[in-house]
Protein backbone atom coordinates (compact mmCIF):
# COMPACT_ATOMS: atom_id res chain seq x y z
CA UNK A 1 0.00 0.00 0.00
CA UNK A 2 1.61 3.28 -1.37
CA UNK A 3 1.59 6.25 1.09
CA UNK A 4 -1.57 8.36 0.68
CA UNK A 5 -3.84 5.36 -0.29
CA UNK A 6 -6.13 4.32 2.45
CA UNK A 7 -6.49 0.96 3.86
CA UNK A 8 -8.91 -1.91 3.00
CA UNK A 9 -10.79 -1.29 6.11
CA UNK A 10 -11.17 2.87 5.45
CA UNK A 11 -12.38 2.00 1.98
CA UNK A 12 -14.84 -0.07 2.96
CA UNK A 13 -15.72 2.48 5.51
CA UNK A 14 -16.04 5.20 2.91
CA UNK A 15 -18.18 2.65 0.52
CA UNK A 16 -20.85 2.29 3.20
CA UNK A 17 -21.12 5.57 4.09
CA UNK A 18 -21.68 6.76 0.66
CA UNK A 19 -24.16 3.82 0.28
CA UNK A 20 -26.03 5.09 3.45
CA UNK A 21 -26.21 8.78 2.16
CA UNK A 22 -27.41 7.78 -1.23
CA UNK A 23 -29.82 5.55 0.26
CA UNK A 24 -30.89 8.92 2.68
CA UNK A 25 -31.01 10.93 -0.17
CA UNK A 26 -32.79 8.89 -2.43
CA UNK A 27 -35.47 8.48 0.04
CA UNK A 28 -35.71 11.58 0.89
CA UNK A 29 -36.14 13.10 -2.53
CA UNK A 30 -39.00 10.44 -3.25
CA UNK A 31 -40.66 11.75 -0.82
CA UNK A 32 -40.62 14.96 -1.82
CA UNK A 33 -42.09 14.22 -5.35
CA UNK A 34 -44.31 11.81 -4.03
CA UNK A 35 -45.76 15.26 -2.60
CA UNK A 36 -45.91 16.34 -5.73
CA UNK A 37 -47.21 13.92 -8.07
CA UNK A 38 -49.07 11.21 -5.64
CA UNK A 39 -48.60 8.47 -8.53
CA UNK A 40 -46.24 5.87 -6.97
CA UNK A 41 -43.02 5.57 -9.11
CA UNK A 42 -39.54 3.72 -9.15
CA UNK A 43 -36.59 5.65 -8.53
CA UNK A 44 -33.29 4.42 -9.35
CA UNK A 45 -30.12 5.87 -8.31
CA UNK A 46 -26.38 4.94 -9.12
CA UNK A 47 -23.70 5.80 -6.46
CA UNK A 48 -19.98 5.49 -7.70
CA UNK A 49 -17.06 5.90 -5.47
CA UNK A 50 -13.71 4.77 -6.71
CA UNK A 51 -11.41 4.01 -4.17
CA UNK A 52 -8.19 1.95 -5.32
CA UNK A 53 -7.57 -0.45 -6.72
CA UNK A 54 -11.14 -1.74 -6.84
CA UNK A 55 -14.96 0.37 -7.88
CA UNK A 56 -17.00 -0.04 -5.94
CA UNK A 57 -21.14 0.49 -7.18
CA UNK A 58 -24.33 0.30 -5.40
CA UNK A 59 -27.72 0.13 -6.77
CA UNK A 60 -30.43 1.58 -4.22
CA UNK A 61 -34.27 1.21 -5.40
CA UNK A 62 -37.09 1.94 -2.85
CA UNK A 63 -39.77 0.49 -2.47
CA UNK A 64 -43.18 2.23 -3.92
CA UNK A 65 -45.19 3.72 -1.82
CA UNK A 66 -48.79 4.89 -2.62
CA UNK A 67 -49.63 8.56 -1.18
CA UNK A 68 -53.26 9.23 -1.23
CA UNK A 69 -55.05 12.66 -1.12
CA UNK A 70 -58.11 13.32 0.36
CA UNK A 71 -60.39 16.63 -0.89
CA UNK A 72 -64.21 16.40 0.68
CA UNK A 73 -66.30 18.21 -1.91
CA UNK A 74 -69.92 19.57 -0.74
CA UNK A 75 -72.47 19.75 -3.86
CA UNK A 76 -75.55 21.20 -2.88
CA UNK A 77 -78.30 20.10 -5.13
CA UNK A 78 -81.13 22.54 -6.37
CA UNK A 79 -84.55 21.18 -5.42
CA UNK A 80 -86.79 20.83 -8.31
CA UNK A 81 -89.20 24.02 -9.01
CA UNK A 82 -92.61 21.93 -8.46
CA UNK A 83 -95.37 25.68 -8.41
CA UNK A 84 -94.41 28.78 -8.90
CA UNK A 85 -96.99 31.22 -6.55
CA UNK A 86 -98.59 34.07 -7.50
CA UNK A 87 -100.19 37.05 -5.56
CA UNK A 88 -103.14 38.61 -6.60
CA UNK A 89 -105.63 41.02 -4.76
CA UNK A 90 -108.76 42.83 -5.90
CA UNK A 91 -111.75 43.98 -4.52
CA UNK A 92 -113.90 40.85 -3.82
CA UNK A 93 -116.70 41.93 -1.96
CA UNK A 94 -118.08 45.47 -1.63
CA UNK A 95 -119.73 47.71 -4.10
CA UNK A 96 -117.32 47.09 -6.51
CA UNK A 97 -117.03 43.08 -6.39
CA UNK A 98 -118.58 42.62 -9.33
CA UNK A 99 -115.67 44.08 -11.57
CA UNK A 100 -113.29 42.61 -9.02
CA UNK A 101 -114.66 39.34 -9.95
CA UNK A 102 -113.69 39.99 -13.70
CA UNK A 103 -110.19 40.63 -13.11
CA UNK A 104 -109.63 37.77 -11.23
CA UNK A 105 -111.28 35.68 -13.83
CA UNK A 106 -109.33 37.01 -16.27
CA UNK A 107 -106.17 36.21 -13.95
CA UNK A 108 -107.07 32.15 -13.53
CA UNK A 109 -107.76 31.92 -17.13
CA UNK A 110 -104.40 32.80 -18.20
CA UNK A 111 -103.08 30.81 -15.50
CA UNK A 112 -104.95 27.69 -16.27
CA UNK A 113 -104.10 28.21 -20.28
CA UNK A 114 -100.15 27.95 -18.88
CA UNK A 115 -100.63 25.61 -16.66
CA UNK A 116 -102.25 23.01 -19.04
CA UNK A 117 -99.84 24.04 -21.69
CA UNK A 118 -96.99 22.32 -19.24
CA UNK A 119 -96.38 24.96 -16.85
CA UNK A 120 -93.38 27.55 -17.15
CA UNK A 121 -91.10 24.96 -19.11
CA UNK A 122 -87.89 26.79 -18.17
CA UNK A 123 -88.90 25.19 -14.46
CA UNK A 124 -89.23 22.32 -15.58
CA UNK A 125 -93.03 22.27 -15.82
CA UNK A 126 -93.56 24.13 -12.41
CA UNK A 127 -97.10 25.05 -12.31
CA UNK A 128 -98.11 28.51 -11.36
CA UNK A 129 -100.26 28.68 -8.10
CA UNK A 130 -102.82 31.71 -7.86
CA UNK A 131 -102.79 32.98 -4.29
CA UNK A 132 -106.02 35.07 -3.63
CA UNK A 133 -106.54 38.02 -1.66
CA UNK A 134 -109.62 40.41 -1.23
CA UNK A 135 -109.37 44.14 -0.64
CA UNK A 136 -112.99 45.13 -0.41
CA UNK A 137 -111.86 48.08 -2.21
CA UNK A 138 -110.09 49.32 0.78
CA UNK A 139 -106.96 50.91 0.49
CA UNK A 140 -105.51 50.23 4.25
CA UNK A 141 -106.68 46.59 3.53
CA UNK A 142 -104.82 45.85 -0.09
CA UNK A 143 -101.68 47.31 1.76
CA UNK A 144 -101.76 44.21 4.51
CA UNK A 145 -103.13 41.78 2.53
CA UNK A 146 -100.62 42.30 -0.03
CA UNK A 147 -98.11 42.01 2.67
CA UNK A 148 -99.39 38.74 4.10
CA UNK A 149 -98.93 37.74 0.32
CA UNK A 150 -95.70 38.53 0.61
CA UNK A 151 -94.39 37.19 3.93
CA UNK A 152 -96.51 34.56 5.21
CA UNK A 153 -97.65 33.07 1.82
CA UNK A 154 -93.93 33.76 -0.43
CA UNK A 155 -95.27 35.12 -3.52
CA UNK A 156 -92.96 36.02 -6.00
CA UNK A 157 -94.58 37.67 -8.30
CA UNK A 158 -97.94 40.35 -8.05
CA UNK A 159 -100.89 40.93 -10.02
CA UNK A 160 -103.82 43.72 -8.85
CA UNK A 161 -105.78 45.78 -7.87
CA UNK A 162 -107.97 47.70 -10.50
CA UNK A 163 -108.49 51.16 -8.33
CA UNK A 164 -105.63 53.09 -8.90
CA UNK A 165 -106.84 53.79 -4.77
CA UNK A 166 -106.01 50.52 -3.97
CA UNK A 167 -103.29 50.21 -6.27
CA UNK A 168 -101.01 52.69 -4.87
CA UNK A 169 -100.33 51.41 -1.45
CA UNK A 170 -100.52 47.66 -2.34
CA UNK A 171 -97.30 48.32 -4.95
CA UNK A 172 -95.94 50.46 -2.07
CA UNK A 173 -95.56 47.12 -0.56
CA UNK A 174 -94.29 45.02 -3.46
CA UNK A 175 -91.63 47.95 -3.71
CA UNK A 176 -90.37 47.56 -0.16
CA UNK A 177 -90.00 43.49 -0.54
CA UNK A 178 -88.72 44.08 -3.90
CA UNK A 179 -91.43 41.62 -5.69
CA UNK A 180 -92.20 42.21 -9.37
CA UNK A 181 -95.57 43.18 -9.79
CA UNK A 182 -97.59 43.85 -12.89
CA UNK A 183 -100.68 45.71 -12.05
CA UNK A 184 -104.02 47.37 -13.71
CA UNK A 185 -104.71 50.75 -12.57
CA UNK A 186 -105.05 53.67 -14.47
CA UNK A 187 -103.48 56.76 -12.00
CA UNK A 188 -99.92 57.68 -13.87
CA UNK A 189 -98.51 57.82 -10.16
CA UNK A 190 -98.52 54.01 -10.24
CA UNK A 191 -95.52 54.53 -12.46
CA UNK A 192 -94.60 58.19 -11.63
CA UNK A 193 -93.11 57.14 -7.89
CA UNK A 194 -89.78 56.05 -9.34
CA UNK A 195 -90.21 52.45 -8.41
CA UNK A 196 -87.94 49.55 -10.19
CA UNK A 197 -90.56 46.51 -9.87
CA UNK A 198 -93.89 48.21 -10.78
CA UNK A 199 -94.73 47.84 -14.25
CA UNK A 200 -98.45 48.81 -16.42
CA UNK A 201 -99.17 46.38 -20.00
CA UNK A 202 -102.34 48.50 -20.32
CA UNK A 203 -102.73 52.45 -21.63
CA UNK A 204 -103.16 54.70 -18.63
CA UNK A 205 -105.58 57.87 -18.16
CA UNK A 206 -103.34 60.18 -20.29
CA UNK A 207 -103.33 57.57 -23.29
CA UNK A 208 -107.21 56.85 -22.80
CA UNK A 209 -107.95 60.62 -22.45
CA UNK A 210 -105.48 61.15 -25.49
CA UNK A 211 -107.84 59.02 -27.45
CA UNK A 212 -111.29 60.88 -26.00
CA UNK A 213 -110.70 64.14 -27.45
CA UNK A 214 -108.78 63.07 -30.73
CA UNK A 215 -112.30 61.33 -31.78
CA UNK A 216 -114.70 64.16 -29.87
CA UNK A 217 -112.18 66.90 -32.17
CA UNK A 218 -111.77 64.30 -35.43
CA UNK A 219 -114.76 62.54 -35.94
CA UNK A 220 -117.83 64.46 -34.17
CA UNK A 221 -116.45 68.34 -33.93
CA UNK A 222 -117.61 68.93 -29.81
CA UNK A 223 -116.43 72.34 -28.95
CA UNK A 224 -117.57 71.98 -25.05
CA UNK A 225 -117.71 69.45 -22.37
CA UNK A 226 -118.35 69.04 -19.09
CA UNK A 227 -116.07 66.85 -16.49
CA UNK A 228 -118.25 64.54 -14.17
CA UNK A 229 -115.64 62.35 -12.27
CA UNK A 230 -115.46 60.16 -9.34
CA UNK A 231 -113.42 62.08 -6.53
CA UNK A 232 -111.36 59.19 -6.29
CA UNK A 233 -107.96 58.41 -7.00
CA UNK A 234 -108.39 57.88 -10.63
CA UNK A 235 -111.17 60.13 -11.10
CA UNK A 236 -109.22 63.15 -9.91
CA UNK A 237 -106.42 62.36 -12.05
CA UNK A 238 -108.14 61.91 -15.23
CA UNK A 239 -109.88 65.03 -14.33
CA UNK A 240 -107.01 67.16 -14.04
CA UNK A 241 -105.76 65.21 -17.23
CA UNK A 242 -108.68 65.92 -18.95
CA UNK A 243 -108.75 69.71 -18.28
CA UNK A 244 -105.07 70.05 -19.22
CA UNK A 245 -105.67 68.44 -22.81
CA UNK A 246 -108.76 70.40 -23.82
CA UNK A 247 -107.12 73.01 -25.30
CA UNK A 248 -104.78 71.37 -26.92
CA UNK A 249 -107.61 70.07 -28.93
CA UNK A 250 -110.07 73.07 -29.38
CA UNK A 251 -112.35 72.19 -26.73
CA UNK A 252 -113.61 74.41 -23.88
CA UNK A 253 -114.46 72.66 -20.50
CA UNK A 254 -117.86 74.73 -19.74
CA UNK A 255 -118.63 72.76 -16.31
CA UNK A 256 -116.64 70.77 -13.90
CA UNK A 257 -117.31 68.67 -10.50
CA UNK A 258 -116.27 65.56 -9.17
CA UNK A 259 -118.87 63.27 -6.84
CA UNK A 260 -118.17 60.55 -3.91
CA UNK A 261 -118.08 57.04 -4.95
CA UNK A 262 -121.49 55.14 -3.97
CA UNK A 263 -123.22 58.36 -4.06
CA UNK A 264 -127.16 57.81 -4.21
CA UNK A 265 -128.29 61.27 -5.79
CA UNK A 266 -126.45 62.47 -9.06
CA UNK A 267 -129.89 64.79 -9.80
CA UNK A 268 -128.66 68.10 -8.28
CA UNK A 269 -125.08 67.58 -9.68
CA UNK A 270 -126.73 66.32 -13.39
CA UNK A 271 -128.94 69.47 -13.35
CA UNK A 272 -125.99 71.60 -12.98
CA UNK A 273 -124.66 69.89 -16.29
CA UNK A 274 -128.11 70.97 -18.14
CA UNK A 275 -127.60 74.42 -17.09
CA UNK A 276 -123.71 74.56 -18.23
CA UNK A 277 -125.11 72.92 -22.30
CA UNK A 278 -122.06 70.98 -23.10
CA UNK A 279 -122.03 69.43 -26.20
CA UNK A 280 -120.42 65.92 -24.10
CA UNK A 281 -119.97 64.57 -20.61
CA UNK A 282 -116.61 63.21 -19.63
CA UNK A 283 -117.31 60.66 -16.99
CA UNK A 284 -115.32 58.61 -14.68
CA UNK A 285 -117.50 56.42 -12.53
CA UNK A 286 -117.47 52.74 -11.26
CA UNK A 287 -120.06 50.62 -12.01
CA UNK A 288 -122.79 51.17 -9.64
CA UNK A 289 -122.44 55.22 -10.03
CA UNK A 290 -122.00 54.64 -13.79
CA UNK A 291 -125.24 52.70 -13.94
CA UNK A 292 -127.29 55.67 -11.74
CA UNK A 293 -125.41 58.36 -13.62
CA UNK A 294 -127.51 57.00 -17.15
CA UNK A 295 -130.72 56.47 -14.95
CA UNK A 296 -130.44 59.85 -14.00
CA UNK A 297 -129.88 61.54 -16.69
CA UNK A 298 -132.89 60.50 -18.40
CA UNK A 299 -134.65 61.17 -15.38
CA UNK A 300 -133.94 65.26 -15.34
CA UNK A 301 -133.92 64.57 -19.69
CA UNK A 302 -129.95 65.46 -19.83
CA UNK A 303 -128.79 65.48 -23.58
CA UNK A 304 -125.70 65.27 -25.08
CA UNK A 305 -124.06 64.75 -28.54
CA UNK A 306 -121.86 61.98 -27.00
CA UNK A 307 -121.42 60.53 -23.24
CA UNK A 308 -117.71 59.36 -23.74
CA UNK A 309 -116.03 57.74 -20.73
CA UNK A 310 -111.66 57.97 -20.93
CA UNK A 311 -110.66 54.47 -19.57
CA UNK A 312 -114.09 53.60 -18.89
CA UNK A 313 -113.65 52.36 -15.36
CA UNK A 314 -117.44 51.25 -14.68
CA UNK A 315 -118.55 52.21 -18.09
CA UNK A 316 -116.51 49.31 -19.65
CA UNK A 317 -118.00 47.00 -17.47
CA UNK A 318 -119.70 44.20 -18.79
CA UNK A 319 -122.58 44.57 -16.08
CA UNK A 320 -122.99 48.45 -17.58
CA UNK A 321 -124.70 46.63 -20.58
CA UNK A 322 -126.29 43.87 -18.83
CA UNK A 323 -128.40 46.00 -16.36
CA UNK A 324 -128.30 49.47 -18.24
CA UNK A 325 -130.33 48.06 -21.10
CA UNK A 326 -131.21 50.42 -23.23
CA UNK A 327 -130.07 53.14 -21.31
CA UNK A 328 -126.03 52.01 -21.85
CA UNK A 329 -126.84 52.12 -25.54
CA UNK A 330 -124.78 54.98 -27.54
CA UNK A 331 -122.00 55.17 -24.80
CA UNK A 332 -118.59 55.92 -25.70
CA UNK A 333 -115.58 54.94 -24.22
CA UNK A 334 -111.92 55.65 -24.89
CA UNK A 335 -110.53 52.71 -23.50
CA UNK A 336 -106.88 49.81 -24.03
CA UNK A 337 -108.69 47.40 -25.63
CA UNK A 338 -111.23 45.84 -27.54
CA UNK A 339 -112.39 42.10 -28.77
CA UNK A 340 -112.99 43.49 -32.33
CA UNK A 341 -109.03 44.33 -32.92
CA UNK A 342 -106.87 42.44 -34.94
CA UNK A 343 -103.82 42.09 -32.96
CA UNK A 344 -102.20 38.41 -31.99
CA UNK A 345 -104.06 35.81 -29.70
CA UNK A 346 -106.86 38.22 -28.90
CA UNK A 347 -109.31 36.11 -31.42
CA UNK A 348 -108.05 33.22 -29.54
CA UNK A 349 -108.27 35.10 -26.33
CA UNK A 350 -112.25 36.16 -26.85
CA UNK A 351 -112.77 32.53 -27.69
CA UNK A 352 -111.59 31.08 -24.85
CA UNK A 353 -113.05 32.79 -22.40
CA UNK A 354 -116.69 32.74 -23.88
CA UNK A 355 -116.08 29.40 -23.76
CA UNK A 356 -114.98 28.75 -20.33
CA UNK A 357 -117.36 31.34 -18.91
CA UNK A 358 -120.43 31.44 -21.03
CA UNK A 359 -119.85 35.12 -21.63
CA UNK A 360 -118.01 37.20 -23.75
CA UNK A 361 -114.72 38.88 -21.92
CA UNK A 362 -114.83 42.94 -21.54
CA UNK A 363 -111.82 45.14 -20.71
CA UNK A 364 -111.46 44.75 -16.87
CA UNK A 365 -111.09 40.78 -17.82
CA UNK A 366 -108.76 41.55 -20.81
CA UNK A 367 -106.71 44.12 -18.76
CA UNK A 368 -106.03 41.28 -15.92
CA UNK A 369 -105.46 38.74 -18.21
CA UNK A 370 -103.14 40.91 -20.15
CA UNK A 371 -100.99 41.45 -17.15
CA UNK A 372 -100.90 37.62 -16.05
CA UNK A 373 -99.61 36.85 -19.40
CA UNK A 374 -97.07 39.57 -18.91
CA UNK A 375 -95.53 38.19 -15.86
CA UNK A 376 -95.66 34.59 -16.74
CA UNK A 377 -93.70 35.28 -19.81
CA UNK A 378 -91.34 37.15 -17.67
CA UNK A 379 -91.02 34.03 -15.48
CA UNK A 380 -90.71 32.00 -18.59
CA UNK A 381 -87.63 33.63 -19.67
CA UNK A 382 -86.16 34.16 -16.27
CA UNK A 383 -85.88 31.01 -15.57
CA UNK A 384 -86.40 31.26 -11.88
CA UNK A 385 -88.38 31.97 -9.00
CA UNK A 386 -85.65 34.73 -7.90
CA UNK A 387 -87.85 37.95 -7.72
CA UNK A 388 -84.90 40.05 -8.75
CA UNK A 389 -84.08 37.72 -12.05
CA UNK A 390 -88.13 37.99 -12.63
CA UNK A 391 -87.78 41.73 -12.80
CA UNK A 392 -84.87 42.16 -14.98
CA UNK A 393 -86.97 39.73 -17.74
CA UNK A 394 -89.58 42.13 -17.44
CA UNK A 395 -87.64 45.40 -17.91
CA UNK A 396 -85.87 43.25 -21.43
CA UNK A 397 -90.22 42.68 -21.99
CA UNK A 398 -90.54 43.17 -25.86
CA UNK A 399 -93.94 41.48 -27.05
CA UNK A 400 -97.28 42.08 -28.94
CA UNK A 401 -100.35 40.49 -27.05
CA UNK A 402 -104.07 40.73 -26.70
CA UNK A 403 -104.45 44.80 -26.39
CA UNK A 404 -101.10 45.55 -28.64
CA UNK A 405 -97.27 45.91 -28.28
CA UNK A 406 -95.50 45.98 -24.97
CA UNK A 407 -92.15 47.48 -24.02
CA UNK A 408 -91.96 48.78 -20.83
CA UNK A 409 -89.64 52.37 -20.29
CA UNK A 410 -86.81 51.87 -17.77
CA UNK A 411 -85.12 54.05 -14.82
CA UNK A 412 -83.02 56.87 -16.44
CA UNK A 413 -84.74 57.26 -19.76
CA UNK A 414 -86.98 60.61 -18.49
CA UNK A 415 -90.14 58.56 -20.29
CA UNK A 416 -93.12 60.89 -19.36
CA UNK A 417 -96.42 60.36 -21.07
CA UNK A 418 -97.21 64.13 -20.75
CA UNK A 419 -95.23 67.18 -19.87
CA UNK A 420 -97.54 67.95 -17.04
CA UNK A 421 -97.14 65.51 -14.62
CA UNK A 422 -93.97 67.47 -14.09
CA UNK A 423 -96.37 69.99 -12.13
CA UNK A 424 -97.74 66.64 -10.00
CA UNK A 425 -93.94 65.87 -9.01
CA UNK A 426 -93.46 63.01 -11.68
CA UNK A 427 -90.15 63.51 -12.94
CA UNK A 428 -90.16 60.15 -15.19
CA UNK A 429 -92.25 57.18 -15.08
CA UNK A 430 -90.22 54.13 -14.83
CA UNK A 431 -92.52 50.53 -15.99
CA UNK A 432 -94.56 52.23 -18.43
CA UNK A 433 -95.58 50.62 -21.78
CA UNK A 434 -94.54 52.93 -24.52
CA UNK A 435 -97.33 52.57 -26.79
CA UNK A 436 -100.36 53.87 -27.09
CA UNK A 437 -102.82 50.63 -27.81
CA UNK A 438 -106.19 52.61 -27.33
CA UNK A 439 -109.33 52.81 -29.49
CA UNK A 440 -112.99 54.06 -29.13
CA UNK A 441 -115.71 51.47 -28.32
CA UNK A 442 -119.22 52.03 -27.91
CA UNK A 443 -122.24 50.03 -26.77
CA UNK A 444 -124.04 49.05 -29.81
CA UNK A 445 -127.04 46.71 -29.46
CA UNK A 446 -126.24 45.26 -26.46
CA UNK A 447 -122.45 45.16 -27.08
CA UNK A 448 -118.94 46.56 -26.57
CA UNK A 449 -118.34 47.09 -30.07
CA UNK A 450 -114.84 49.11 -31.15
CA UNK A 451 -115.68 52.06 -33.63
CA UNK A 452 -112.40 53.83 -34.04
CA UNK A 453 -110.03 54.08 -35.17
CA UNK A 454 -110.43 51.96 -38.36
CA UNK A 455 -106.96 50.66 -38.40
CA UNK A 456 -103.49 51.14 -36.63
CA UNK A 457 -100.16 50.32 -38.27
CA UNK A 458 -97.32 47.98 -36.17
CA UNK A 459 -94.03 47.67 -37.84
CA UNK A 460 -94.99 48.04 -41.10
CA UNK A 461 -98.44 45.93 -40.95
CA UNK A 462 -101.90 47.45 -40.91
CA UNK A 463 -103.99 45.76 -38.49
CA UNK A 464 -107.71 46.08 -38.52
CA UNK A 465 -109.13 47.35 -35.15
CA UNK A 466 -112.72 48.81 -35.74
CA UNK A 467 -115.96 46.30 -36.70
CA UNK A 468 -118.60 49.15 -37.16
CA UNK A 469 -119.54 52.80 -37.86
CA UNK A 470 -119.84 55.20 -34.87
CA UNK A 471 -123.65 55.56 -33.81
CA UNK A 472 -123.28 59.45 -33.46
CA UNK A 473 -124.50 61.95 -32.10
CA UNK A 474 -126.42 60.39 -29.10
CA UNK A 475 -130.34 60.77 -30.17
CA UNK A 476 -131.94 62.41 -27.13
CA UNK A 477 -133.74 60.19 -24.55
CA UNK A 478 -137.22 61.36 -26.35
CA UNK A 479 -135.79 60.33 -29.75
CA UNK A 480 -134.75 57.16 -28.35
CA UNK A 481 -138.48 56.41 -26.60
CA UNK A 482 -137.18 55.89 -23.08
Amino acid sequence: MSEGQPSRRTALKIAVTAIVCGVIAGVGGWFIGSAAAPPPRTETKTVTKTVAPKTYTTTVTPPPVTITKTKTVTVTATPAVKEVKIGTVWPLTGPIAASGEKHLKGVELRVKEVNEAGGIKSLGGAKIKLVVADNQGDPKISASETERLITTEGIVGFIGCYTSGTTLPATEVTERYKIPAVVSAGSPKVTGRGFKYVFRAHAEVFKTAKVTFEFLKKVMGVKTAAIVMDSGAYGSISAKVCSALAPDYGIDIVFKELFPTGTTDMKPLLLKVKEAAPEAILAVAYIADALLMVRQMREVDLNVKALIAPGGAGFNDLTFIKEGGKLAEYVLIGIYWSPDAGWPHNAEFVKHYTEVYGEPPDPLVEEAYEAAYVLFDAIERAGSTDPEKIREALVATETIWTAGPIKFSKPGEGFLLHPMLKKLGIKEQIGENIYDNTVIVQVQDGKFVTVWPETVTWKGKTIKVAAAKPRVPMPTWKERGL
